[in-house]
């Protein structure tokens, strides 16, 4: 099994709303380069507002959402339905053969309980890859909802990171990218802020030591890190909101920042 063209592209749920167009055709034309694209997504803010509705209160702790058995219900209803079908018909405009699923389908990723004071939350133990690679195979583009179920059918939200991650260890996938509302990793030189397009986790190291890197993004660059660290070759961080466009060298595939372990 050749997947050395796979590309996992995680959206955030905080960025959703705000996709550039350019961002979908540009996935769609990854098939047309060669590259096989798997679609992740998460989707905090819509589950929020779905939760308000409800009548629910949302709680966290340390920025991982409390699952109670209400609040599950509201999570599935979101991510396999609501926000996962909104992706797959974006992408099916754009020209993809798109279809949606979850990790609970066909047990794609199993997962243990993380801590029960956070209630039905997941960690991933296991990825079943042989479903994404048949689908891939067969010319669909996957489009992945952030849910597990574990080895007794009970159904837990699992952050969507590491989701991503987990399928581009277990495929290993060639690229992750990372899409988020910020331009990308960038620092300030001569009173400008600058994006870097491309970074090693050397430089990430000493960025995060001198602050330059800090907030929501040191997890994304952390878990990037450790997918580095496989056979994953690099790692983007991805501006959704900008206009996307090919670059010649055929690398630089969305705007942002890319981690690669050496240059």
């Amino acid at each position: 099994m050749d997947t050395g063209n796979i590309m996992v592209i995680k959206i955030g749920g905080s960025v959703t709303d705000q996709l550039h167009p350019s961002f979908f055709s540009t996935c769609v034309s990854l098939w047309e380069r060669g590259w096989q694209p798997i679609i992740v997504h998460g989707g905090g803010p819509w589950i929020n507002r779905w939760l308000e509705k409800a009548g629910i209160t949302p709680r966290f702790v340390d920025g991982l959402r409390i699952t109670d058995a209400d609040t599950l219900e509201v999570v599935e209803m979101v991510l396999a339905g609501v926000m996962n079908k909104h992706l797959v018909t974006r992408f099916t405009q754009a020209g993809a053969r798109a279809i949606g699923i979850s990790g609970v389908d066909g047990e794609l990723l199993r997962v243990k309980q993380r801590d029960p004071a956070l209630g039905y939350v997941g960690d991933v133990t296991e990825v079943n890859p042989g479903i994404l690679q048949g689908l891939l195979d067969q010319g669909w583009l996957p489009v992945v909802a952030s849910l597990g179920v574990d080895a007794t059918g009970q159904h837990y939200n699992v952050n969507a990171d590491h989701v991503a991650g987990a399928i581009a260890q277990a495929l290993k996938a060639h690229t992750l990218a990372l899409v988020t509302d910020v331009p990308g990793i960038w620092k300030v030189e001569n009173g400008q802020k600058r994006v870097l397009r491309r970074v090693t986790p050397e430089q990430i190291d000493d960025m995060i030591e001198d602050g330059t890197i800090a907030g929501g993004m040191i997890p994304k660059v952390t878990a990037g890190m450790r997918c580095l660290s496989g056979e994953v070759e690099r790692v983007m961080i991805v501006d959704g909101r900008a206009p996307q466009e090919w670059k010649d060298d055929n690398q630089t595939v969305f705007a942002g920042t890319s981690i690669v372990r050496e240059w």
